[in-house]
């Protein structure tokens, strides 16, 4: 047993390319909130939460973890129960789940470096599988050339799955759904809406999925619109549709939801939910109502390798989420995940996450920094 003996905090603000996702929105300030964690021995775990804000960086997520960091000085870093349960207040705590996924990821990684295992074989308890197919997950773009343009690229550098972000217009999306089925007819399409359609909309774009065989559609409407999802899965009976994935962090609440079979598969991100510690929940939530889970690992490369072990730890995740273009998501880190030209994503052997951070990168992009402990 050690104990936790010091606690770093950071807010970065990259001076990045920024993206849109619909043409309903601006370009997208993300800030990565991350947290190092030291025990006793000095063994470390990191963990990181994106926050997408407009016009300026989000200081929200630091300030939240400023009085809960130094509840957990002194306490036993195995106890990642016990540490979930103080920051949560047992589940009832108002503070977002998304910022206290920090601590549980970091903690996770801690306990399986101080164990020299992969995050994903302490989560499996055993050997698991070290790599799955990748997907590029493509931002708004300009046109339908810069469509074509770009998936030309992802093709060459070894994508064989994409999936599109477009502009919000059903119409407008359906045609670009076909316009690109006949430049790439081998390509793997899926498509995100971002949930900007209302029924009508949702139908149309549906269709369009259909005629182009595409993988999946992705958050046609809000998530809580069940009953929506429900008739535009009785419709297009072929075709998997999958939430957004955002709103449903809550493991019991999940449940119930899935009751009403509105999803062809749950959606979530690690960092979204509460770190690897509700998302074990999740899974057996998923698992009950024989439902795969296709983890969101759109963001910082901390956050993209959280997803990947606890999706390889559980093996009912079909494809990795890869932002791209890449080089906006790997600020501050000696490691990075990366699609190859087999069309995978190979998870790193070493023990935890795998992934380094680069001390002197980070402080010249952090805008807000504090420390608890020696």
């Amino acid at each position: 047993m050690a104990n936790i003996a010091r606690l770093e905090a950071w807010a970065l603000g990259p001076d990045v390319e920024r993206f849109r996702y619909t043409s309903f929105s601006d370009e997208v300030f993300t800030t990565t909130t991350l947290v190092r964690i030291t025990d006793a021995d000095g063994v470390t775990g990191i963990g990181a939460y994106d926050s997408d804000t407009f016009g300026m960086w989000d200081r929200a997520p630091i300030e939240t973890l400023r009085p809960l960091l130094p509840r957990l000085l002194g306490r036993d870093a195995d106890d990642r129960d016990g540490a979930y349960a103080m920051v949560s207040e047992d589940d009832t705590s108002p503070f977002p789940p998304a910022v206290r996924s920090t601590i549980d990821t970091a903690l996770w990684d801690l306990a399986s470096r101080r164990r020299g295992v992969p995050l994903r074989e302490l989560l499996a308890g055993g050997v698991t599988t070290t790599s799955m197919p990748g997907y590029a997950s493509v931002p708004l773009l300009d046109d339908e050339d810069a469509y074509r343009t770009a998936l030309a690229g992802f093709v060459e550098t070894g994508y064989r799955t994409v999936k599109l972000h477009a502009w919000g217009v059903p119409e407008r999306d359906a045609g670009l759904l076909h316009t690109l089925r006949a430049a790439f007819p081998d390509l793997v399409l899926m498509f995100d809406a971002e949930g900007r359609y209302d029924r009508s909309g949702a139908r149309t774009v549906a269709a369009a999925c259909v005629a182009v065989d595409a993988r999946w559609f992705e958050a046609p409407l809000p998530d809580f619109d069940l009953v929506g999802y429900r008739a535009l899965r009785d419709e297009f009976c072929s075709l998997p549709i999958l939430p957004a994935g955002d709103a449903f962090w809550q493991p019991e609440l999940l449940a119930n939801v899935l009751r009403l079979e509105p999803f062809s598969a749950v959606r979530f991100d690690v960092s979204f939910v509460g770190g690897p510690t509700p998302a074990v929940r999740l899974f057996r939530a998923a698992e009950e109502a024989g439902l795969d889970v296709e983890l969101i690992s759109y963001g910082h490369t901390v956050i993209q390798a959280a997803d990947l072990h606890v999706a390889l730890a559980f093996g009912r995740t079909s494809y990795f989420e890869q932002a791209v273009p890449v080089e906006p998501f790997e600020h501050g880190v000696t490691d990075v995940l990366r699609t190859g030209t087999d069309g995978l994503v190979h998870a790193f052997d070493a023990p935890g996450l795998g992934i380094g951070l680069d001390d002197g990168a980070i402080d010249a992009i952090a805008f807000e920094r504090f420390v608890i402990g020696d």
